[in-house]
């Protein structure tokens, strides 16, 4: 009991299955958390081991998330958890603190890190592909590790700025603001993760709901959280928003006029040179391979690929590339993917699990999981439904 290193790690992992990383089952295949808890119950929900806090992009203060955990293992003493806030290490610094207290000293605790990387270099690509890495069995004061995340993060913190004083510039009428961005993605405000995708969001929605609703009562984001599940089609971003929009407020709009099209994609133009492409990897990023490399040099922590599917494949083999590049510049510390992520939606993961299966299985990759939770428990995934 008590802080879990890496090698403990993998041996408490190496002894998981998929009802392990499960509450239950869901009622509904198609919805996230629509699950019962009938794994939770039984204690076969043995761990979660991606949990996100208010660090990155979680609701969930690091004491409610060992109060949390404190319920489960109270039950289960075998219970593991993990500390994965994207690109900051920060929580699991505060929560090293707090599993010294007496009352959090029964928890099964794990420190680590997803760090935000881009894809640029494998077979056949014709564009960048996000790839989040999970370090697991970290040391939260590592500052090799803590200055590396925070140089990056203070590069897209200025990248996003620089961003947002290029689309002022362009489309003066707008008034776009990083904190208001940061309403449908907080971290682009805080330098991690991404620039290009939250702003793509945000400048989206704030010019099709002032175009349509000047005086609106409401602010862009909120039918971007209330019909998420609406922007996983294959239509560009802003008709898809137009749709969440009309449902939103209960009634169809007229077309989107050409003019404020081509706002949205003057604004796109500007966005998009805030990220990697083929060939040119900006310095605010980092490269899968290096991100791996970099973290293979580290005294502590060992590595699994995130949330694969997620990782769009552009072709068929893509997934052998990834793990084969993981392992490569990895060696060692690279050994584990999420294969039982319980946060995929629709058909797309069932559509490209036996692809991922027989390529990690290639390389010997060992299976971990977890809820990706950002909300207020970690049973569940979403801060809001």
């Amino acid at each position: 009991m008590g802080i879990i290193c890496e090698n403990e790690f993998i041996e408490r992992v190496k002894n998981l299955d998929e009802i392990s990383f499960k509450p239950g089952e869901r009622k509904n295949p198609e919805v996230l958390d629509s699950h019962d808890f009938r794994y939770l119950d039984s204690g076969e929900f043995r761990a979660n081991l991606h949990i996100h806090t208010e660090y990155s992009d979680g609701t969930m203060s690091v004491k409610e998330l060992l109060d949390n955990a404190k319920k489960i293992t109270d039950t289960n003493r075998d219970f593991l958890f993990a500390i994965t806030d994207h690109d900051t290490i920060d929580g699991t610094k505060e929560a090293f603190e707090l599993s010294q207290k007496e009352k959090y000293k029964n928890l099964n605790i794990c420190f680590g890190v997803e760090i935000s990387t881009v894809g640029i270099n494998f077979p056949q690509q014709t564009k960048p592909v996000q790839i989040h890495l999970i370090v697991y069995g970290i040391n939260p004061f590592d500052t090799k590790l803590d200055e590396y995340l925070k140089s990056k993060s203070k590069l897209k913190l200025e990248l996003a700025n620089e961003t947002i004083k290029k689309l002022n510039g362009a489309l003066p009428d707008y008034n776009f603001n990083l904190e208001e961005a940061s309403k449908c993605h907080i971290m682009v405000k805080k330098g991690q993760d991404e620039v290009a995708h939250p702003l793509k969001k945000y400048t989206s929605g704030k010019i099709l709901l002032n175009y349509y609703f000047p005086d609106a009562d409401f602010s862009y984001e909120e039918p971007i959280k209330k019909f998420k599940y609406l922007f996983k089609g294959k239509e560009p971003y802003y008709i898809i928003y137009k749709k969440a929009l009309e449902m939103y407020i209960g009634h169809d709009l007229p077309e989107i006029p050409d003019y404020i099209e081509k706002q949205i994609m003057t604004a796109r133009e500007i966005y998009l040179q805030a990220h990697p492409s083929i060939g040119k990897m900006l310095e605010p990023f980092s490269s899968f391979e290096d991100a791996v490399e970099f973290v293979s040099t580290l005294n502590s922590g060992v590595m699994s690929i995130a949330h694969p599917a997620r990782t769009k494949a552009y072709c068929p083999e893509f997934y052998t590339y990834l793990f084969e590049h993981f392992k490569k510049y990895g060696k060692d510390k690279a050994l584990f993917y999420e294969g039982c992520y319980q946060s995929y939606e629709g058909d797309y993961y069932q559509k490209w699990q036996t692809k991922i299966e027989e390529a990690a299985s290639k390389f010997n990759l060992i299976k971990t999981g977890g809820l990706d939770s950002h909300g207020t428990n970690i049973v569940t995934r979403c801060p809001y439904s």
